[in-house]
């Protein structure tokens, strides 16, 4: 159980908050981020710094922008070999942070827009990589034009709501463990292509042609594995997928909203492949996808091979993350890229302060939408913001990656009101019974009010002299999982924490 002990001192309109936390025995060593791209230097700069940082987990921010590695870092096809491993890409949203090339001549060896060369251990968020080769030229869209975003090479690789966009071979997979979460891949033509045991948590597959998402070619124990991903795009009658050699790929819990073919499977190119699977696909609606007419047969260089396309739920049972990328390490990425919950902030003169939390790395700050610092403790005294400034505050997670944003704060104009006499409030979230309880000293009317993350009303409760020795409870037993905004309201002053109900 963690326990939170708040002390509240009132200041004229303002609340000065001291917290004792007796956190988790899990606790990060806390790292700034390396180098801000644009702020540090430019992307060349930052490639160069990261090789020589020896080797330690190396934190590289992009804040929203394009950036142009085509012409930085890229050779005369424009793609940009990345040998260093231990790296996190961080981009502060998955739209409006893009990473860009646009390769010259075709070849799915020669396009990326990203190389990782016998790359470990990287970790990409809120990102987008593109190659703008013939991207949106749908009259090229027939025509051979292999134009890789990216071409990997390297094991224990993973991606967090990360967003391809490019047209033949849009990612190119060669070896290695690699774990998407969230995040979507563009394409036309095979552009989920290659080897390597590859896991696709909740990806959206978006198909701009009528041919085969996928061309797996295994050289591995399972392939590639979509779990609870949607397929969607701007045509339908595709092909789920393509032997190009030894092929392994299995669909779990699909949301078309596009449906592929019938037969759902094409003609194999270079041998016949292993297993090509679906389990309970579903359309758009949550029908059942009709299963019926898949291909089981396949035949290629005299080689003929029957198998399944529907896996029972014992097969499908089979193929978790841990089974797919685990490993002989235990690696566990789903566990790596999960998010910090999004701190509370408030002011106390020209200095904000918030919770702190043993699983953040650092915290960045942004004012309206731009970047405007990283610290490793959890305060900020307000350097570079002015009155009505909105800012708001993101906790990021051991590999870098930024969880939700704080809610939004207005720098400076924090309401005046009488001064108050000294006293203190604690509260102790108990799982057992799920109850809420406060004590006080030396208060009057308290209010206490519950909020959801995006701001809804949960539940209000109002207390009368809870003074030294009383105390009260709060039933939460009716409310979901998850963390909550706690506001506390005495008279002329008040407070917003958070409660992780669980």
């Amino acid at each position: 159980m963690t326990r939170v002990q708040s002390l509240f001192r009132a200041l004229p309109g303002l609340i000065l908050l001291t917290v004792a936390v007796v956190q988790n025995s899990f606790a990060l060593s806390r790292q700034k981020f390396d180098f801000v791209v644009g702020v540090d230097g430019d992307f060349k700069a930052a490639v160069a710094t990261a090789k020589a940082a020896g080797g330690k987990r190396f934190l590289m921010f992009f804040p929203d922008g394009e950036y142009n590695a085509g012409s930085l870092t890229g050779d005369a096809n424009q793609m940009t070999t990345f040998t260093t491993s231990n790296v996190s890409f961080i981009g502060q949203s998955s739209d409006k942070t893009v990473i860009y090339n646009k390769s010259i001549n075709e070849g799915i060896s020669i396009t990326a827009t990203l190389f990782f060369n016998k790359a470990n251990n990287l970790y990409l968020q809120d990102l987008t990589l593109f190659n703008k080769a013939v991207y949106g030229n749908t009259a090229q869209y027939n025509v051979t034009g292999r134009h890789a975003a990216v071409m990997e090479q390297g094991d224990k690789i993973i991606y967090k709501n990360v967003k391809l966009k490019s047209t033949q071979d849009t990612y190119y997979t060669k070896s290695g463990r690699t774990y998407w979460e969230g995040g979507e891949i563009h394409g036309t033509t095979d552009f989920i292509c290659g080897g390597g045991d590859v896991y696709f948590n909740k990806v959206l597959l978006w198909e701009m042609k009528v041919s085969a998402i996928t061309a797996s070619q295994t050289n591995s124990s399972w392939g590639y594995v979509f779990n609870e991903c949607t397929v969607d795009g701007t045509v339908s009658g595709t092909a789920l997928g393509r032997s190009w050699g030894d092929a392994r790929v299995v669909f779990l819990r699909t949301i078309m909203n596009k449906l592929p073919s019938a037969a759902g499977w094409g003609d194999p190119m270079n041998s016949v492949p292993k297993v090509f699977a679906e389990y309970k696909s579903v359309t758009s609606s949550g029908a059942a996808v009709d299963l019926s007419k898949r291909r089981t047969s396949y035949t290629k260089d005299a080689i003929t091979v029957t198998l399944d396309p529907v896996l029972s739920d014992a097969e499908a049972a089979k193929y978790t993350v841990t089974a797919v990328v685990g490993g002989t390490d235990n690696w566990q990425p789903q566990v790596i890229a999960s998010q910090v919950t999004a701190p509370v902030v408030t002011q106390v003169g020209s200095t904000l302060s918030w919770n702190d939390d043993a699983k953040a790395l650092c915290w960045a700050i942004f004012k309206g939408d731009k970047y405007l610092a990283n610290v490793t403790t959890n305060r900020f005294e307000g350097t570079g913001l002015a009155k009505g400034d909105i800012v708001t505050v993101r906790a990021a997670n051991e590999m870098g990656g930024l969880g939700p944003s704080s809610a939004p704060l207005t720098f400076g104009t924090a309401s005046q009101g009488p001064r108050m006499e000294v006293f203190a409030l604690h509260h102790e979230y108990r799982h057992a019974g799920r109850m809420l309880r406060l004590r006080g000293e030396q208060l009057g009317t308290l209010k206490v009010s519950l909020f959801s993350l995006d701001g809804s009303f949960v539940l209000a409760r109002e207390f009368q002299g809870l003074g030294t020795g009383k105390s009260a409870e709060i039933s939460l037993s009716h409310l979901r999982a998850g963390v909550y905004f706690l506001n506390y309201t005495d008279g002329s002053a008040s407070w917003t924490g958070s409660v992780d109900l669980w």
